[in-house]
């Protein structure tokens, strides 16, 4: 059921001359979004918001995996831990009819979970180890993969699996232990992302820097310390070696005078790298399996977080619904414009309260009159207020004929708008449920400028989503529906309206793009 709100923040000195304290219980009217400044650039940014929805959810940014270091047991028990608290979470907070219904689709989810974290911890102790190959497509690593295979696996019955990675973006199977990555010259700034992103994802990572015996001995050594300089702060060892050596020409001279040419294949360099793998497998088989486990039991952690932001996502779009229909009633019939954009801090303020309520982040109401005030602030600083002005004032609210349509518009604008920062928040707060929880803690006390800036970033995605108004009538007519006293004849003449905006709507975005 949608939180109980009682009351619609009283501060930013609106209280009494808003009439918001009862915003919740009773229909409220003649207090936002009056003059067009509560349009905020609705009609061209709000089918954004429904575009984005329908794409699936925003990638979730979370803190790496694996911090370098020695792994142990109880950093992999720590996570696991975690795990189980979330999804007991998640079934706390099921309707009563899907948790006593094991039926549910969920519950496999759950089971599914379970299960694999089961068989993350029961694989701490196993002692066989997986490798991988990777690297960009001509440096030789299905070569030395092979190589590896034959000349170098036999000798260790614990690496029970070689793999070459395909592709150049692609991560290794989850259950590599050890990731070798090639390269044939000094590392690309793509290359250099890529060994990042496998840290980040938590892979144990060597490079080897094949072909070096197709460069000079001086110039080997000076690409060779390169490529050490770029990943030292990373903790990465570099190996030299050639895979498969460029065939030399031979001269055999005769006893007689004459000689002979032919061509001779060198055999393999990869000493450097072979030990270096022995060492591994021989001596830190442990680490290598724990610093796997750990990486799965992340995996499973931010799965576990996905379930329980989606059910949490059912509770809280219904609020952002309410409160987007609440603001729709007050600009419709608003008499005075100069209240718009202070109502509608009002009206945003006791959204975070409810929304963060849902996540688990509990805002006082001093923190939400702040929060709210700071994104009335940077509502204008993208140029939406403006936006709207320019876009539906001049049009609409000049012509007697569609003044009761421009209030419609004012009334839908103002929805759609509460529904964009709406969902914003959801995006927001689903991002720091990854984050632990004294870092969630401080980013509630401080509510910094960060907080606002990755709001902001959200808001502008939608912002610059505004060219896909596909999905803004369908909107337009469900919220016209909502409008009280709204004639049917109205609504075709707010219809009609709305589709003219729609069709300025690429450069007005632009406008407010460069606001």
């Amino acid at each position: 059921m949608i939180l109980k709100r009682p009351i619609l923040v009283g501060g930013l000195g609106l209280s009494a001359s808003l009439g918001l304290l009862n915003i919740v219980g009773h229909s409220p009217v003649g207090h936002a979004f009056a003059d067009g400044s509560g349009l905020l650039g609705l009609l061209a940014v709000g089918s954004g918001v429904w575009w984005l929805r329908r794409q699936g959810q925003p990638a979730v940014v979370i803190e790496p995996p694996l911090a370098l270091g020695p792994v142990d047991k109880i950093a992999v028990e720590v996570v696991a831990t975690k795990v189980e608290s979330t999804l007991a979470a998640l079934i706390a907070e099921l309707p009563e009819v899907i948790r006593t219904d094991i039926a549910q689709p969920v519950w496999t989810q759950i089971d599914q979970q379970r299960q694999a974290l089961a068989q993350t911890l029961a694989g701490m102790d196993r002692k066989t180890l997986a490798l991988a190959v990777v690297g960009n497509k001509s440096v030789g690593k299905t070569t030395l993969a092979n190589r590896l295979i034959e000349c170098w696996q036999g000798e260790h019955e614990s690496v029970v699996a070689i793999d070459e990675v395909e592709g150049e973006s692609a991560l290794p199977p989850a259950d590599t232990d050890l990731v070798v990555f090639v390269t044939a010259a000094d590392l690309t700034g793509s290359e250099l992302q890529r060994i990042r992103s496998l840290l980040e994802a938590g892979y144990r990572v060597q490079i080897a820097f094949n072909k070096q015996d197709q460069l000079t001995p001086l110039d080997r050594q000076s690409v060779l310390t390169r490529i050490q300089t770029r990943v030292e702060e990373l903790g990465i060892e570099v190996s030299a070696i050639a895979a498969q050596p460029n065939p030399i020409k031979v001269r055999r001279h005769q006893t007689d005078g004459t000689f002979e040419e032919f061509t001779e294949q060198p055999q393999p360099q990869l000493t450097s790298l072979t030990d270096k793998l022995s060492y591994l497998v021989t001596q830190e088989t442990e680490q290598l399996v724990w610093t796997t486990a750990l990486r799965q039991a992340k995996a499973l952690y931010v799965s576990a977080q996905n379930l329980l932001n989606a059910q949490r996502r059912l509770w809280a779009m219904p609020m952002v619904e309410q409160m987007q229909w609440v603001a729709a009633g007050s600009a419709f019939a608003s008499p005075l414009p100069s209240l718009d954009l202070l109502a509608a801090t009002a009206i945003n303020a006791q959204m975070i309260i409810d929304l963060g309520a849902v996540y688990g982040q509990r805002f006082s109401l001093e923190q939400a009159k702040t929060a709210a005030g700071k994104l009335a602030e940077l509502l204008v600083k993208l140029g939406l207020v403006e936006l709207s002005t320019q876009a539906m004032g001049s049009l609409l609210k000049t012509h007697a004929a569609t003044y009761v349509a421009g209030g419609a518009l004012q009334g839908v604008s103002a929805a759609y708008l509460t529904r964009m920062v709406g969902i914003s928040l959801i995006d927001l707060f689903e991002e720091q449920s990854f984050l632990t929880a004294e870092k969630q803690k401080n980013a509630l006390g401080e509510m910094g400028d960060s907080w606002f800036e990755t709001l902001g970033d959200r808001l502008q995605v939608l912002f610059q989503a505004a060219k896909q108004g596909s999905a803004l009538q369908s909107f337009v007519d469900q919220a016209l529906s909502h409008l009280p006293g709204l004639s049917q004849a109205t609504s075709q003449a707010t219809s009609q309206a709305t589709s003219q905006v729609i069709s300025q709507a690429p450069s007005v975005a632009s406008l407010g793009s460069a606001t």
